[in-house]
């Protein structure tokens, strides 16, 4: 797909919100990790380390909540890579996931 057609499609496509249960969000230590990429330094990234565990979650952009969910904006895949490089600089044995 040419970057063209890439860029109108994010523009016309909604970005679909990834949920994280209130519940699930007890499993992880209570203060998170923030980070953030070149290409928007102004929206930090959300990065959660499971309690007593060397293994994270990169949640993506915070972007509200509802009844039962905390709601992410997922990252695209050049911010993943960015994202994912920052959290093993010092953790290179750490397991990395994504919402």
């Amino acid at each position: 797909m040419s970057r063209l057609m890439k860029e109108l499609a994010k523009q016309t496509m909604p970005i679909e919100k990834k949920h994280l249960s209130k519940k699930d969000v007890q499993k992880f230590d209570p203060s998170p990790l923030y980070l953030y990429t070149a290409k928007d330094a102004l929206n930090r990234v959300t990065v959660l380390k499971e309690a007593n565990k060397d293994a994270y979650l990169i949640a993506g952009r915070y972007s509200g909540n509802d009844n039962e969910n905390r709601l992410y904006t997922p990252l695209n895949e050049e911010e993943s890579k960015e994202i994912e490089k920052l959290v093993r600089i010092g953790r290179k044995d750490a397991t990395i996931s994504f919402l």
